[in-house]
């Protein structure tokens, strides 16, 4: 097993000692379709409008740099694969992780598991809650021109395309639709968070800011049983039987981890073996359609 995953019994032990299961051996639903609103192609996006620029490499000298070493051949998002992981959950009273079980061995995905995508999880300082839920604030105003209405992922994306865009706001622009449309998701819409958007008035602070945290604070809920809830396991269990369910934060990460953690699912994955990264390659994983002509041209060459 990989080194990445800690916190997991000696093989020698028995498989007995594990915590409960959430489903019995066997018993696990498969219909379940999850509606991941983290968009991988975001950040082929960016490295295809900032390629070779001094602002693209300011942001590879960050902790977001990391996001861009990525293979982009394991980074198509998988319902089916993170489904699976999710139905082998063992119940413990962890809040912020997530364990399953592989065979007989037990896995943690948590924020040391979390960090190892390259995002920084340090601990939270009170400044962090400082910006204004304003959209009419400052940064707002100069980023977008305007004080009002709903600015979205793929509104900045726009921006970024335009060669008459103002060269300070390439990477400030960057920055927001990494956190909002890959690493922080909060919402279907992939709109920008206000938050966020003010705490671009410092570029410096924002390139350190801790989004691995707040990125697993958002992940995790939707992905283990709500305990809030007067029934939380029967409602974990409902939730893996529907069709659809949402998932937020950046769900990629649990599947990186699941490739680290077992590398024989990689075996599954058409051109696993490549290492064509973001940068190699910006626009293979634009969208499903083209990630997988892309892959299937390289398996019958």
């Amino acid at each position: 097993m990989s080194a990445l995953v800690i916190g997991q019994l000696q093989e020698a032990e028995s498989s007995s000692k594990l915590p409960p299961k959430l489903l019995a051996w066997g018993c696990y639903p498969f219909k379940l379709r999850l509606n991941i609103y983290s968009k991988d192609h975001v950040i082929g996006t960016i490295a295809s409008c900032l390629q070779g620029s001094q602002d693209m490499e300011t942001i590879m000298r960050s902790k977001f740099g990391r996001l861009f070493e990525l293979h982009v051949a394991y980074c198509h998002n998988s319902a089916k694969l993170i489904n699976r992981f999710l139905c082998r959950q063992l119940l413990t009273v962890r809040k912020y992780e997530l364990w399953f079980h592989f065979a007989t061995h037990p896995l943690r995905f948590s924020l040391d598991e979390f960090q190892q995508v390259g995002l920084n999880c340090g601990a939270f300082y009170d400044a962090d809650s400082e910006a204004e839920n304003d959209p009419g604030s400052t940064m707002w105003r100069e980023l977008f021109d305007t004080a009002l209405g709903d600015i979205t992922v793929y509104d900045v994306l726009k921006m970024l395309h335009n060669p008459f865009l103002a060269p300070w706001k390439h990477v400030p622009l960057a920055l927001i639709v990494l956190v909002d449309g890959v690493i922080c998701c909060s919402n279907k819409w992939l709109k920008l968070t206000p938050e966020y958007v003010e705490m671009l008035c410092d570029v410096e602070y924002f390139l350190e800011y801790l989004c691995g945290r707040e990125s697993l604070l958002k992940t995790l809920p939707r992905l283990f049983p709500p305990y809030t809830s007067e029934n939380p396991l029967g409602e974990m269990r409902h939730r893996l039987s529907q069709q659809k369910s949402a998932a937020y934060g950046f769900p990629l990460a649990l599947r990186l981890f699941a490739f680290e953690a077992v590398p024989l699912l990689l075996s599954k994955i058409p051109n696993a073996q490549s290492t064509d990264n973001f940068l190699v390659d910006p626009l293979a994983c634009e969208n499903t359609v083209s990630m997988i002509l892309l892959q299937s041209k390289k398996i019958h060459m």
